[in-house]
């Protein structure tokens, strides 16, 4: 048998970092979940396969339950037609949804063929990859904030828990992505909070760039990070005007040509994506759930789908905008009552968005302890409290508007996770001391998260 001598890569990997092993877990699971279960497989055959009863005749022989919009799009750009036809047909130029995550698609087509097997598999593999990677922000958000401890707890949480599994490892779609990509942002706002040097924060303008042409809900967090990092530079007398207008100024460099793009095409300025007065009109209408009606959808509906092929994407959203308001003006009561069910089912699911009831009491627990853990924040003064709260304060606002589904709290749940594996610590560690296991820990431990903020 070779020795490790003689294998200089194996005394690499033996030698490796936590980190290195935490993300090779995470991948490997899930890896295995997408082979064993054919999560892959999109075709109408398939179980992964959504079944339109009443979808347009031009999607019954079209593979729209692969990526749905994202995946149409994909098709459009891979087949020369351009960012086009977010619900199959032609039905021209589109800004449904943001584009840097159909052009990863439409890449991975052009390479393996377009809704193919192979082509399903790659992309569910960079799902997951990039979920499997935000281990690595979580352990170093816990080295800055609650304690490297509670993110070394956390990652691997992440990397071996199923349920954060889901979502890379079934849909093509960007949300393992946006999880990481936020979670890079937030642990960049706390670097930032100390660093004012102008490179710095010119890639801090960069990676928020491509953050809003992969989710643009993602935004809903960009004033509060940006403020929190320079505010603290201000408070201890550093420069902090220009490495901000440094960041700015990258970050509309950056989604500026999509922004052009829009303005040729359309004849108007649209700000990345143009569908959000449409999602609007799904959630908000007379005798609504308040969870979003697909039946109203052009690819659930085909008198829907004939109306947007008729008269195009901006006529028929600017349409849709125009009904969800008359309803706001029009009952006002139903409409805030109907944001309190978002807000509800945001934070602790519903049996309407959640497939079983097992997953159900999963979300509310996460809940649960994240909000117990944010107050222990709080309590004992720990670093960066302020940016968390920020964050689960920011990022739902526009779901509380629109409508609630569980893979939209994703992206936020690494934080969630990390807060709530803070308080469980604490209690433990709490109850351990109470019966004496432990010795009683002094207020002042920085492992406990007690850094001055």
């Amino acid at each position: 048998m070779p020795s490790l001598r003689a294998r200089p890569w194996l005394q690499k990997l033996a030698a490796a970092s936590p980190l290195v092993w935490m993300v090779l877990l995470g991948l490997v699971l899930r890896v295995a979940l997408i082979l064993y279960f054919r999560y892959y497989d999109f075709s109408p055959q398939s179980s992964n396969f959504l079944i339109l009863d009443y979808a347009p005749d031009v999607l019954r022989h079209f593979p729209f339950g692969f990526g749905y919009e994202t995946g149409a799009i994909a098709y459009s750009l891979a087949t020369g037609h351009g960012f086009a036809s977010p619900f199959g047909g032609s039905t021209g130029p589109t800004a449904w949804v943001a584009p840097l995550y159909p052009a990863m698609c439409a890449a991975v087509f052009k390479m393996f063929g377009c809704f193919t097997l192979a082509s399903g598999f790659v992309i569910l593999l960079i799902n997951s990859a990039s979920s499997s990677l935000v281990c690595i922000p979580i352990v170093k958000i816990g080295e800055l904030t609650l304690g490297r401890k509670i993110g070394v707890w956390a990652g691997w949480i992440w990397a071996c828990g199923l349920s954060f599994m889901r979502w890379p490892t079934t849909w093509v779609w960007e949300t393992g992505v946006s999880a990481l990509l936020l979670s890079i942002l937030f642990l960049q706002s706390l670097r930032l909070a100390r660093n004012s040097n102008a490179k710095a924060w010119a890639r801090f303008g960069l990676v928020w760039g491509v953050a809003a042409l992969t989710n643009p809900a993602l935004l809903s967090f960009l004033p509060a990070s940006g403020i929190y990092a320079a505010s603290k530079l201000r408070r201890n007398r550093e420069p902090w005007l220009k490495p901000a207008a440094m960041s700015a100024i990258v970050f509309v460099l950056c989604i500026s040509p999509w922004m052009v793009r829009n303005r040729v095409v359309f004849g108007e300025w649209i700000f990345i994506r143009g569908n959000a007065p449409f999602e609007f009109s799904l959630g908000n209408y007379h005798l609504s759930t308040g969870l979003g009606w697909f039946g109203k959808h052009p690819s659930q509906n085909k008198y829907e789908w004939a109306k947007y092929a008729q008269i195009g994407e901006v006529a028929y959203v600017a349409e849709k905008k125009k009904e969800a308001l008359a309803f706001v003006r029009q009952y006002p009561r139903e409409f805030v009552g109907l944001c309190g069910t978002r807000m509800k089912a945001f934070w602790i699911g519903s049996p309407l968005t959640t497939d079983n009831w097992d997953h159900y009491n999963l979300y509310q627990a996460l809940s649960a302890f994240m909000f117990l853990g944010l107050i222990a924040a709080f309590l004992y003064r720990a670093e960066g409290r302020w940016l968390y709260f920020w964050l689960l304060l920011t990022y739902p606002l526009a779901y509380y508007l629109v409508f609630a589904q569980p893979r939209y709290r994703h992206p936020i749940e690494p934080e969630m996770l990390m807060l709530s594996t803070y308080f469980v610590y604490l209690a433990i560690r709490d109850l351990a001391a109470r019966f004496r296991l432990v010795p009683k820990p002094e207020p002042a431990e920085t492992d406990h998260g007690v850094l001055a903020d």
